[in-house]
């Protein structure tokens, strides 16, 4: 590197002499892992050179490991060093997912003159607002893992029993709790603590704001039951909209499935099976991807739209060529109720027509009983953990009645639907709402509830009231004064069938996926008191809380 540090790479060479284009993947995991070197021999078959580094600080590489700021000088260098080799043609494309698509762009802002082309995939485009402190609350469970993961040389499948025992995530205060899972002080997991609102410190590998700097094609695979999903759209968009060439502008790709964060090949994920058209080979689609790129293969893969979704519910691929789709009606569907919308057996409603005069509904919010993660937008895609005796998993389309039972959850469903209505692109919910509390959280799901009674979540969002009014700054609460809150959720695409009804949860925890509102408006690092929150949802003319649908026309 730059600064002398040694960093450490195998390299993977097809037989025969060469040159030949390369394929680079960084990443702070083992790179000579099984897995690894499978990938290393498939690539090298195909006539790629294939180079996996180890990021700084981690495993063979020299120097010291911070997660994601040296990143940005060391990605470059790996790139321009490729270039350099006898075995290089001097076309170079990066690829990886998760952490190995985040390096990706960090080092592609800073333009290396021999990148060619990206896959880069399941991540976001804002590391605070899509990985640490989605809708402001932190996303505990992702930055402990990824926290103390980086901190050993163990994968994160070793952590299973440290995560799947409850006292350890609910510990407090959360800034000790890499103490509590490796006996260590982990210094990226406290400065991301550290670092609640929107700062110099994420801003320095944020791509929200550097898309007129990348100038290359790029290639991105979301899911849409990852933890990314909104921020693989918001990387699609300002790469065509402000990227630094027309030539930038006009080459990117985005393929969202059926999935969570893994590319394991599977048909089903939770509850669902989205059947075989939903089982896609990943790699391949990189390969053509790349034969386009790099070797100048013409097939075919540009002349297709940029976008390719999975239209669950009628389990089939649909090209689009924008997002949102201009062709989507934004309609909001009002939620009602005569004031007691408490659990499945509230009375909860959900309709086009707006509210007039009614009753608001109340619960009260306990840290100390947060309502459990169940299924949803989690980059993890089957872990489990036991919460009062149930055995549940926390990703994808899970059945939602086993915490639609408590009082804590406002239950509001629609009608039986007489028609398929198909829900494609970003999905929102406006709450009016008051709380006895400084500050507290509110979350929101969509659910599709089947003829069989099956309550499937879709689409889930979250909100901390003192970040109401943006990330860079708090604003803690009034007590018992009504508050609008934005709610975005994740964007899906979904068919709800003829004879399904639509449905909207709200509450105000989602545990351990995002750390507990204490209600005390205490820092989140070093927060230990708690309290209830009594919690007032309005629904009237004057305060008409809605989800905001973009349906698609038949």
């Amino acid at each position: 590197m730059r600064d002398g540090v040694d960093l450490s790479v195998d390299i993977f060479l097809p037989k025969g002499v060469g040159p030949y284009p390369a394929i680079l993947t960084r990443n702070p995991y083992e790179s000579s892992s099984q897995a690894a070197l499978e990938k290393g021999v498939w690539w090298a078959e195909r006539g790629y050179v294939f180079v996996s580094g180890d990021c700084r600080g981690r495993y063979e590489s020299d120097g010291e490991f911070y997660p994601h700021h040296p990143d940005i000088r060391d990605g470059y260098d790996t790139v321009e060093w490729i270039a350099e080799q006898p075995w290089s043609d001097g076309k170079v494309g990066t690829a990886g997912t998760s952490y190995g698509g985040a390096v990706q762009w960090e080092m592609a802002a800073q333009g290396p003159p021999h990148l060619t082309a990206m896959a880069a995939h399941v991540y976001g485009e804002n590391r605070f607002r899509d990985v640490h402190y989605v809708g402001g609350a932190l996303q505990l469970l992702l930055s402990l893992m990824a926290g103390v993961t980086f901190a050993t040389n163990l994968s994160v499948a070793n952590f299973g029993p440290v995560f799947q025992n409850g006292s350890v995530l609910r510990h407090l205060p959360l800034i000790d709790l890499d103490l509590e899972t490796i006996g260590k002080k982990v210094p990226w997991y406290r400065d991301w603590l550290t670092h609640p609102t929107y700062d110099d410190y994420w801003n320095e590998i944020d791509t929200s704001d550097k898309y007129d700097k990348i100038d290359v094609p790029v290639f991105m695979r979301g899911g849409w039951f990852d933890a990314y999903a909104p921020g693989m759209f918001r990387l699609w968009q300002g790469m065509t909209q402000h990227g630094k060439s027309e030539r930038a502008r006009n080459n990117q790709k985005l393929l969202m499935g059926p999935w969570s964060h893994s590319d394991v090949r599977s048909t089903r994920l939770g509850d669902l099976d989205f059947g075989p058209s939903s089982d896609v080979i990943l790699v391949e689609e990189e390969k053509r991807w790349f034969d386009y790129w790099l070797k100048g293969i013409d097939n075919g893969v540009m002349d297709e739209p940029p976008i390719k979704i999975f239209v669950m519910g009628a389990n089939e691929w649909r090209f689009e060529k924008e997002w949102p789709l201009a062709r989507t009606l934004v309609t909001p569907y009002y939620l009602h109720s005569d004031g007691t919308a408490n659990s499945l057996n509230g009375d909860g409603r959900l309709s086009l027509r707006k509210p007039a005069e009614e009753p608001a509904d109340r619960y009260d919010y306990d840290p100390d009983q947060p309502v459990p993660s169940i299924g949803g937008n989690l980059s993890t895609v089957s872990w489990s953990w036991t919460e009062t005796e149930h055995e549940v998993t926390i990703a994808g389309p899970v059945d939602q009645r086993v915490i639609e039972r408590r009082q804590d959850v406002l239950v509001y469903t629609g009608e039986v639907l007489d028609a398929d209505i198909e829900v494609t692109g970003p999905v929102e919910v406006i709450l009016y709402a008051a709380s006895s509390a400084q500050d507290t959280d509110f979350t929101a799901r969509l659910v599709d509830v089947f003829p069989s009674g099956q309550s499937i979540v879709m689409a889930e969002g979250i909100i901390r009231a003192r970040y109401r009014n943006g990330y860079d700054k708090t604003e803690l609460l009034e007590p018992r004064v009504v508050q609008k809150y934005s709610i975005e959720l994740y964007p899906t695409s979904n068919v709800f069938k003829k004879g399904h009804r639509l449905r909207v949860d709200i509450s105000s925890s989602n545990f351990p996926r995002f750390a507990r509102n204490l209600n005390t408006g205490e820092d989140v690092a070093t927060g230990t008191r708690m309290q209830v929150a009594h919690q007032t949802v309005f629904h009237s003319s004057e305060h008409p809380s809605h989800i905001v649908l973009p349906i698609v026309p038949g």
